[in-house]
């Protein structure tokens, strides 16, 4: 049964119709992935089910009693307020309830045997079933779960909203939504600012809220096709809905596209048919059968005709080859390493790069994989290490922001002096795949959004491209179409690709390799080479992590969380000391929690303002924090050694 329903819904804005005739119903357990165009309205349609924006024409229906919780694309939380203070407000009808049984309670007290007291005790009883049923009695290990899981630490709960970063505000929001736990969970791009582990934590916690139903508007294919059960297409202006994940949408989509390609073709046939029977007939005998033809082919025109089809099967494909390849060594790195206050991001990267590798960098946020390829673009100097392009090698960079732009220049202007020997309608057609159409074109660089600036940058790379290009996330601002033209293009492409992106379908469809940080390591190098896809490298580490999660439950009771990270690899027991060998498990399991914690503690003192001004204390925090990684190394190896025994 539908919980809320649209019926033919219209939206404009300054004369522009942007929805027109929408409708559709949600039900619980559906988890809708919206997609379209940028522009097409998703978002106005998320706004409009929400409660955000009024409708101009039609009907939205919500059953009684149901609830919503939306997560906008930009958070919205009070600066000046708390981390902690900004998730609790997700649970204020929860504590009013509890607030409103202590004064019931109280009332109790004082009020004599009779209907009064009876009048109250039912009050109270009705107030304890709204209270358990909202989970009251839980509130605290919900909100403690919460924040733990989605990677805050306590010291950070008094930390004001306005000193967060993009994506800490985003998880923010993401707390909140798992404890108001709506009956219509809404997100709008929901994937924005947050790590692959994290993406993969949230479509498992969605999942788990199977009796919710949800709309999702989200650029990442495989959250979508992780997440969602239906998609609706907005590309109309109108909703068209297809059952199954996206990968099931694109199917029906061009199964869709080619029998409505051949209802026209046919119907092409039929009007010609009937057009030249109208020229023969209209003046001679059959004069009155050609009127009548005539009226019949016209009410056919207006009401029952098909538009002609377009979509994915006119799609413009580009085809980068590059015009002076590099040499065959393209990048030497050798002893790579970067930090920030005395706290390192990654240390001794080493690896070589043959012509035409195409590698994805991924890793936590706040592990260096932008400032990697700052770095590598010679943007910024390495603390140590060199990286070393060969012979031959031109460099591209392509970033979100500060891109390489004539302001002065129009669109048109900017994109035909990257390649002067396109001509016009070519580059009306490259700017229409990123977006730019009609009078838009001509709008100066300077007036641009910094989306839209970055899309300028990205045509134009295309357009040119070098024998090596950077890029940093470069399917933000693109809609699904684009970031799949953009995918065939680059696998057209002859020279060599270093991407960081968070948009796993991208990675798996372009790249050949990835490059991991792994700063959450304390054994590891902190990086690895690998020759195998994203998703390979997503399922790798879901094992290792797997192993450690079960671990975790059996251990549940101790409440023990012994480590952060996939077990190190096994060492010789004759490089572990005698005196660590000898603990119980119990032992090395309360150390290792004492060693992490002075670990973090020793990271934060990193970037106080008194540690830099010292240079010699900065000296030996730097070597009492090497020395604490040793020994939670030696610490974890004695755990897993011990646990494999037992």
């Amino acid at each position: 049964m539908a919980i809320f329903s649209l019926r033919d819904i219209t939206k404009s804005f300054g004369g522009q119709t942007v929805l027109s005739g929408v409708s559709g119903s949600i039900e619980p357990g559906q988890r809708i992935g919206i997609v379209g165009p940028n522009g097409c309205g998703k978002t106005t349609l998320l706004k409009l089910i929400a409660g955000e924006l009024e409708i101009d024409g039609g009907e939205l229906s919500r059953q009684r009693g149901t609830t919503i919780s939306y997560v906008p694309q930009q958070p919205r939380l009070d600066p000046d307020q708390t981390l902690s203070h900004q998730i609790k407000l997700a649970l204020d009808h929860v504590h009013q309830i509890e607030n409103d049984m202590q004064l019931v309670a109280q009332s109790l007290s004082d009020l004599p045997a009779g209907p009064e007291h009876d009048a109250a005790m039912k009050r109270f009883d009705h107030l304890q079933h709204l209270f358990e049923h909202a989970g009251g009695w839980e509130i605290d290990r919900k909100v403690d779960a919460v924040i733990h899981d989605l990677g805050f630490r306590p010291e950070d709960l008094g930390t004001p909203v306005g000193r967060l970063s993009g994506g800490q505000k985003s998880r923010v929001q993401i707390a909140r939504m798992l404890l108001e736990a709506g009956d219509i969970i809404i997100l709008d791009e929901p994937t924005n600012h947050l790590d692959m582990a994290m993406l993969g934590w949230l479509e498992e916690k969605l999942l788990e809220l199977s009796e919710a139903a949800m709309l999702i508007v989200s650029h990442d294919r495989y959250f979508l096709d992780q997440v969602a059960n239906e998609i609706w297409d907005l590309t109309s202006g109108s909703i068209e809905s297809y059952p199954g994940n996206y990968s099931a949408f694109l199917e029906q989509r061009e199964l869709r596209r080619l029998s409505q390609e051949r209802e026209w073709q046919q119907q092409k046939k039929f009007v010609e048919k009937q057009e030249e029977y109208i020229r023969r007939f209209q003046a001679g005998q059959r004069a009155r059968q050609a009127k009548g033809r005539k009226i019949r082919l016209e009410r056919f025109k207006t009401d029952q005709a098909v538009g002609k089809p377009t979509g994915p099967g006119t799609s413009m494909i580009l085809n980068l080859q590059v015009e002076k390849p590099s040499g065959r060594e393209v990048l030497k790195i050798k002893g790579l390493s970067h930090g920030y206050s005395g706290l390192k991001l990654f240390k001794d990267i080493e690896f070589e790069l043959p012509r035409g590798r195409r590698i994805g960098i991924v890793g936590p946020n706040g592990s260096g994989k932008s400032t990697l390829l700052n770095i590598l673009a010679g943007l910024i100097p390495p603390d140590s290490g060199t990286a070393i392009w060969g012979h031959g090698v031109v460099v591209q960079y392509y970033r979100q922001e500060q891109q390489d732009l004539n302001l002065q220049n129009s669109i048109f202007q900017e994109l035909q002096a990257t390649r002067i020997t396109a001509n016009r309608q070519q580059i009306y057609d490259l700017a229409a795949l990123f977006l730019f159409s009609g009078d838009t074109v001509d709008k100066p660089i300077a007036g641009l959004s910094g989306g839209e600036k970055a899309r300028v940058s990205m045509a134009k790379m295309l357009l040119n491209p070098a024998n090596v290009i950077l890029m940093d996330e470069p399917t933000n601002h693109l809609d699904l179409m684009t970031c799949e033209v953009v995918e065939q293009a680059l696998q057209t492409y002859t020279g060599t690709l270093l991407i960081v992106s968070h948009d796993r379908c991208f990675l798996d469809s372009v790249c050949d390799g990835i490059l991991a940080l792994e700063p959450w390591d304390p054994s590891g190098p902190g990086w690895r080479l690998l020759d195998i896809s994203c998703s390979e490298y997503l399922d790798m580490m879901t094992k290792k992590l797997g192993a450690i999660a079960e671990f975790e439950a059996k251990n549940a009771a101790r409440k023990v969380v012994p480590v952060v990270a996939p077990p190190p690899p096994s060492r010789e027991p004759n490089k572990i000391p005698h005196q660590i060998m000898r603990k119980s498990i119990a032992d090395l399991e309360a150390q290792i929690a004492g060693l992490e914690r002075q670990i973090r503690q020793t990271e934060e003192s990193f970037a106080s303002a008194e540690m830099a001004r010292e240079p010699a204390r900065l000296k030996s925090a730097e070597q009492a924090y090497e020395k604490l990684k040793a020994d939670l190394a030696l610490h974890l190896s004695a755990w897993e050694k011990k646990l494999a025994e037992a």
